[in-house]
């Protein structure tokens, strides 16, 4: 008898061989990693109030959509907010939806986005290489500090970030394998589309130039990605991001100008001119911020890149594994460092390549060179310990005069003006972080004496989990100097008899209020065509001194929140008018005044 052998295509002989079943120990991996992302970005989203500035601007703009029954046009206090795309506004009321209106509502669809874009990690490091490349570039992404503070914030940069890995994902599946090449490319646009609807036409440009990028070095890139361009995919990519744009444009015109003005040319509408001016930090600036948010992995790569570099770049064999990451990395990162607005979180869109990159870089290092990024981390973390011993005696002798921070941006005023009790309370999370980082450091270095490097590189992620809890703790304990929520906590409960709030500042400074206070409020003093460039709200907002001073005369409660420094100047200009000058509250560096007690 003779045995029954089905025989192979040719297709299946020469371009697609049969995967062998993945084994458990993948599958193990791919758990604890997502199982992780989830207990420490899904788990501790109730930490902290939200901040004025971004994360007041979006989750206020979707309790008004909610509360106005208006799930297309984006309002701040009532003015039209068309800065960005609506993607993440609806997210946040689909989770306002199902679980109420509250701060750990507005965060979970940006916590969830960055468990998506560590799957999404594991999946592209497996496709590149092998499981445990995905694994490790998942740990080195959890366990950056960038990922543990930015990525907490409510805005658009972990969720797009997570879209383009999604569109790389789906690119690169589609590059590997033809057979359902054509649902991979669709899912290429998909993705793209979406996050054109987050965060505006870069997301469209980033992977698009990614592929560009790969296509013009690799022969086989540029013939497989030429069917990127088919007529249904961008049939498909319209059909998802263009209604609403078109609606926006139909509704405010000019808005597709001011949309272009804002992501090629840098205007910032509707932010102060010291914001402006803190958003353009010098280039040099913006590589230390990177070398903050990559620790522990930018101390503990250094010195494989600097003294092995040939070895662990292999600048004369780049592949395509090799170059996808870079490509993406450069695509992102080299625009912003020599020609757009220099914001550290803009960069959020290639940290998975970072973490992509840094595993490769990791597994080629010679040992003397790991074991000296091993102790350089845990030296840094000895210099940390030491500064928690002496930060009382600092404390005390600084009086809460922090004057190395720069003045000019609302955040490092808030710090200049924290008193030194606060700084106090953060000296336990400053031995936490250099305790943890010694001791697991000493812990990579057994095991690189040990060759496993691979649970080197485990040891040092996990030592940043204390330090990143330490640190989401940290700013909640801060919050008061960064957002309203204790103003609009108080004054709730007197609004509900009536009465008005004014706030001193720009609306991008209150948006706090904008999710917290039950009610709408004044600006004054405000530039009225910067602070609504695209509409005015059917409200009139926006007072002068003189509009101020009469609400101040009449029988109804008003309150005025205003900073500090501000308090002497409407003190006298209260008294001397109506002799009525009330401080009723304080939070942070605001003062609450008002005409009652």
């Amino acid at each position: 008898m003779t045995a029954g052998v089905r025989s192979l295509s040719l297709e299946e002989t020469l371009l697609e061989p049969p995967a062998l079943p993945p084994p458990p120990t993948r599958h193990a991996l791919f758990a604890i990693l997502i199982a992780s992302a989830a207990l420490l970005h899904v788990a501790t989203i109730g930490t902290g109030d939200l901040s004025s500035q971004t994360e007041g601007q979006y989750a206020g703009a979707a309790r008004e959509m909610v509360e106005a029954h208006h799930w297309l046009l984006p309002t701040n206090d009532g003015v039209p907010r068309l800065q960005k795309p609506p993607l993440l506004y609806w997210l946040i009321i689909v989770s306002f939806k199902l679980f109420g209106v509250s701060a750990a509502a507005a965060r979970l669809p940006c916590a969830l986005a960055v468990v998506a874009s560590v799957a999404l990690i594991f999946l592209i490091g497996e496709k590149l290489t092998d499981y445990w490349r995905g694994f490790l570039a998942g740990l080195i992404y959890l366990s950056c500090c960038g990922t543990f503070l930015l990525a907490r914030i409510v805005m658009p940069e972990p969720l797009v970030g997570a879209l383009i890995a999604g569109a790389i994902f789906c690119g690169l599946c589609g590059y590997q394998r033809r057979r359902h090449r054509r649902v991979w490319f669709a899912g290429f646009w998909i993705c793209s589309a979406f996050a054109c609807l987050t965060k505006g036409l870069l997301g469209l440009a980033y992977p698009v130039a990614i592929f560009v990028l790969l296509s013009m070095f690799y022969r086989e890139a540029r013939v497989r990605y030429r069917t990127l361009l088919r007529w249904e995919y961008l049939a498909i990519f319209f059909l998802i991001a263009a209604p609403w744009h078109i609606w926006a444009e139909w509704k405010f015109p000019g808005y597709v100008n001011y949309l272009i003005a804002r992501e090629w040319e840098g205007h910032l509408w509707g932010l102060s001119d010291d914001l402006r001016d803190y958003l353009g930090m010098p280039a040099y600036q913006f590589m230390l911020m990177h070398l903050a948010w990559w620790f522990p992995w930018s101390i503990a790569l250094l010195p494989g890149m600097i003294f092995a570099w040939r070895r662990v770049v292999r600048s004369h064999e780049i592949n395509f594994v090799d170059a996808l990451p870079l490509c993406w990395m450069g695509v992102v990162f080299v625009p912003l460092l020599f020609l757009g607005q220099r914001q550290d979180y803009y960069s959020m869109s290639m940290w998975s390549a970072f973490a992509l990159w840094a595993a490769a870089v990791w597994g080629r290092m010679p040992q003397k060179w790991r074991i000296a990024g091993a102790i350089a981390v845990g030296l840094s973390g000895m210099v940390s310990a030491t500064a928690a011993l002496f930060l009382a005696r600092a404390t005390r002798a600084s009086n809460g005069n922090w004057g190395i921070m720069d003045a000019r941006w609302t955040a490092w005023n808030a710090l200049h003006d924290m008193p030194g009790s606060t700084w106090l309370a953060l000296r336990p999370l400053v031995a936490i972080t250099g305790s943890s980082l010694a001791l697991f450091s000493l812990i990579a270095v057994y095991f690189i004496f040990k060759r496993r490097e691979k649970l080197a590189a485990i040891a040092l992620a996990v030592s940043m989990v204390p330090i990143g809890l330490s640190m989401m703790d940290g700013v909640a304990r801060t919050a008061p100097y960064f957002s309203l929520a204790n103003v609009a906590r108080f004054l709730n409960p007197r609004l509900d008899a009536g009465g008005d709030t004014i706030f001193e500042g720009p609306l991008d400074e209150s948006s706090s209020l904008i999710f917290y206070l039950n009610r709408k409020f004044f600006l004054v003093n405000q530039n009225r065509q910067r602070a609504a460039p695209l509409g005015t709200p059917a409200v009139d907002i926006f007072l002068n001194e003189d509009a101020v001073l009469k609400k101040w005369g009449q029988p109804d409660a008003v309150y005025l929140i205003v900073e500090q420094s501000r308090a002497d100047y409407w003190k006298q200009l209260f008294t001397s008018r109506f002799h009525v000058y009330h401080q009723v509250a304080t939070s942070g560096t605001y003062l609450v005044l008002s005409n009652q007690l």
